[in-house]
């Protein structure tokens, strides 16, 4: 156009006629073109905010979602982890509670037949001293006295001697006979015959006592064992309960968290896609946001140094 101008300024110049319609009308071309590339920048712009915007909108959400699982995961995989812990917890429980009652068992057993021995023995002890006492008591009744009278006092010192012997274990050197004593009136026992009998009756009850208290000390420890045993039954059962309910959840969550590890590699994905579109659009738009103000008003003056010519060019005025 500008050597179209050019030539035609020259002829004029030499007299001849030029008709500037064609350059006018080029000028008008581009003005209009120069308007349109304004208009396709407005609207370019306008999309590549609004692209921009949507993108950040769709990053921020992409974000959040995988900050989401991947708390997600952080949250089910501690609490796997502590699901594990009490498990394996409860496991050592019950074993130390298995060995708990095995022992207490082992103990009970034996405590028992200590129990049983030593009532045997004391029903026994009972039966010997009973037996010493009522012999105890037959050799110095008056009815056995009085009818060793009739026989001579020889052969009644020597049944006398004799049973003594027997009922306490003497030889016959250690039961040396007393001068005889005559059987002329009431025949009576002597003070150490009693006091050896009650001594008997002592012996006898401290025995029974000991025998009552040893029942009630067994029956004490049984009611004890038998205690102990329920209590750890239920404590057993309780124990072996929460093992089966916690690893049911354990269990449940290790299935949900492998689905989280999907949702994480998919998330991370989208947000990879979103990143990507978003670098796609800063490379497309960026020059054009950061030149639209520059080149707008480079067309603005293009424009407007157009109109001027055009305006020239159609023999306007412009004072100079």
């Amino acid at each position: 156009m500008l050597y179209t101008l050019s030539s035609k300024l020259r002829l004029a110049n030499k007299g001849h006629m030029q008709n500037f319609g064609e350059i006018i009308k080029t000028i008008d071309e581009m003005v209009a073109l120069l308007g349109k590339e304004q208009k396709e920048d407005d609207k370019q712009k306008g999309w590549c905010q609004d692209e921009l915007d949507k993108a950040a909108d769709e990053e921020t959400a992409a974000k959040e979602k995988l900050a989401q699982v991947e708390a997600s995961i952080a949250e089910m995989t501690d609490t796997v982890a502590s699901l594990g812990e009490e498990i394996a917890t409860l496991q050592d429980s019950i074993k130390t509670l298995d060995k708990t009652v095995a022992e207490a068992t082992e103990q009970r057993k034996e405590e028992h037949e200590e129990a049983l021995a030593a009532a045997q023995m004391g029903q026994a002890a009972v039966g010997l001293v009973g037996k010493a006492k009522a012999r105890m008591e037959k050799f110095y009744s008056p009815s056995f006295l009085e009818a060793q009278t009739q026989q001579a006092p020889g052969f009644l010192q020597i049944r006398a001697h004799r049973a003594r012997r027997d009922l306490f274990g003497l030889t016959e050197e250690q039961d040396q006979p007393e001068a005889p004593e005559t059987f002329s009136g009431e025949v009576k026992k002597n003070e150490k015959s009693a006091g050896v009998i009650g001594m008997m009756d002592m012996i006898i009850k401290d025995l029974e006592m000991d025998m009552k208290d040893a029942e009630y000390e067994e029956k004490t420890a049984q009611e004890d064992y038998a205690k102990l045993m329920s209590e750890s039954e239920a404590t057993r059962q309780q124990d072996s309960k929460s093992i089966t309910d916690k690893s049911a959840t354990k269990a449940d969550l290790e299935g949900k968290l492998v689905t989280a590890k999907t949702d994480l590699a998919s998330a991370t994905q989208e947000l990879s896609i979103v990143q990507t579109g978003i670098g796609d659009l800063h490379g497309s738009c960026d020059f054009l946001l950061q030149n639209y103000d520059l080149r707008k008003e480079a067309r603005s003056n293009e424009i407007d140094a157009l109109k001027n010519a055009k305006a020239m060019l159609s023999g306007a005025n412009f004072g100079f």
